[in-house]
């Protein structure tokens, strides 16, 4: 049977019409661009006059005063992490307050030069999952479970800065916003005193180094007897005697060897943990006057003329909507 061909005269696209719709389309478009050169010279006068007052503006705020990052990394010893957050954001309290004698207590020649300060982790998640020296079974399981969480939800970095987590990360970040160039001795150095000043954890600190000297001269004599046990072993001329005793030389050396050698790496832990545990807060890296930056710096020049005139056009338009509807309506009252 053959096919039988239906021509719906509502379903056949009237080209004319789309013609029509397109070329009004460029119609409007060219009247609205024409309209706006229209507006640009009725209104040049207006139109320069904000453009150079804007740029005036905007040069004077981008040569204002300049905001200098002073950066400190710190390690906190003595589980002194928690403690180390509060003492910042106290510091941070006492700059917005304006507190200019508890400043100057702390040793800050001047107070008023300081805008800010904060602190933020230096996210280490490699070194955070990595060290396992002296953590117990519940340390690991809690890192375990902050993995299988950032799995679940998919927000890796919310839970990687969260504070409960960030806290557990080796080093941080104190950034200390100043309104001038700074020398270290007039910020930096004043703000590690004090946080190294409590007296708590300077108790803390003290225990901490006793039991490292106590741990060093105990594995330094259990490395003299090792070696005097493997003499003994590797002496040619001592041989155990009787048939009834099993004697394996090469086992036994070795084993002393390899407990040796965790004695003298634990001895190099030892005395590296020494070279940090001389400060409550350590300080591992400094970087002094950094620019502070933003979106708008250095761009004020240009970003306050363009407001003012999309202010101004804004207000034009505005402006002709009002007449248009007042005219409207005394047309309406006249008939």
């Amino acid at each position: 049977m053959a096919n039988q061909i239906h021509n719906d005269p509502n379903s056949e696209i009237d080209l004319g019409q789309v013609s029509a719709k397109v070329k009004g389309y460029f119609t409007r478009v060219n009247d609205s661009f024409f309209d706006w050169i229209i507006f640009v010279k009725r209104n040049i006068i207006v139109i320069a006059i904000i453009v150079i007052i804007g740029s005036a503006l905007g040069f004077y705020m981008d040569s204002g005063p300049k905001l200098y990052s002073q950066k400190v990394i710190v390690h906190p010893n003595f589980e002194s992490v928690d403690y180390l957050y509060e003492a910042v954001d106290e510091i941070e309290v006492k700059i917005k307050q304006h507190d200019t004698v508890f400043l100057k207590s702390i040793g800050i020649a001047h107070p008023k030069q300081i805008a800010k300060i904060e602190i933020e982790p230096v996210v280490d998640i490699y070194n955070f999952m990595n060290k396992t020296e002296g953590e117990q079974k519940e340390d690991r399981d809690r890192k375990l479970a902050i993995f299988e969480l950032i799995a679940e939800n998919g927000s890796m970095k919310d839970v990687l800065t969260d504070p409960i987590t960030s806290k557990n990360y080796e080093n941080h970040l104190i950034t200390i916003t100043s309104k001038d160039k700074a020398k270290q001795s007039q910020i930096v150095e004043p703000v590690m005193a004090y946080l190294n000043s409590n007296p708590y954890f300077k108790q803390k600190q003290a225990e901490y180094i006793n039991n490292v000297n106590l741990k060093l001269v105990s594995n330094d004599s259990s490395i003299k007897q090792v070696d005097r046990v493997i003499d003994y072993l590797t002496d040619a001329g001592r041989k155990p005697s009787g048939s009834s005793v099993y004697y394996n030389e090469t086992t036994d050396v070795a084993a002393m060897m390899h407990f040796k050698n965790m004695l003298v790496m634990e001895q190099g832990k030892l005395r590296l943990s020494k070279t940090d545990y001389t400060d409550i807060i350590k300080e591992r890296g400094v970087m002094l006057n950094e620019k502070s930056k933003n979106a708008v710096a250095g761009r004020m020049k240009f970003i306050i003329p363009v407001l003012f005139f999309i202010i101004f056009v804004i207000f034009a338009m505005l402006r002709s909507y009002y007449r248009s509807q007042t005219e409207k309506r005394k047309i309406v009252i006249t008939e």
